[in-house]
C-alpha cells in the first residue's frame, strides 16, 4: 500500500495493528508513545510523528517503509 497522505499513514498503522490484534495501548507502550498520540497518529495526525516514531512503528508493526522521490 502506498501512503501519499497523513490519513494514508494513519489507515496502514490501524489496519495492520488490527491484523497483529495490539490495541492502541499496546501498541503505544511498545514504541514508547501514549495511547492518545496512537489515537492521532491513527486519525490522520501524523504530523507530530518524528523519524523515530516512524521507524519504531514501522518495527513493532513489521512493515517496510520505502521513500522514493515523488515525480
Amino acid at each position: 500500500m502506498i501512503a501519499v497522505t497523513e490519513d494514508d499513514f494513519g489507515n496502514i498503522v490501524r489496519d495492520r495493528r488490527n491484523e497483529l490484534g495490539l490495541t492502541q495501548a499496546q501498541l503505544a507502550e511498545r514504541i514508547g508513545t501514549s495511547r492518545q498520540w496512537v489515537v492521532g497518529f491513527e486519525g490522520g495526525r501524523a504530523a507530530t510523528a518524528t523519524i523515530g516514531h516512524l521507524v519504531r512503528l514501522a518495527d513493532e508493526l513489521r512493515l517496510d517503509i520505502d521513500l522514493t522521490a515523488a515525480p
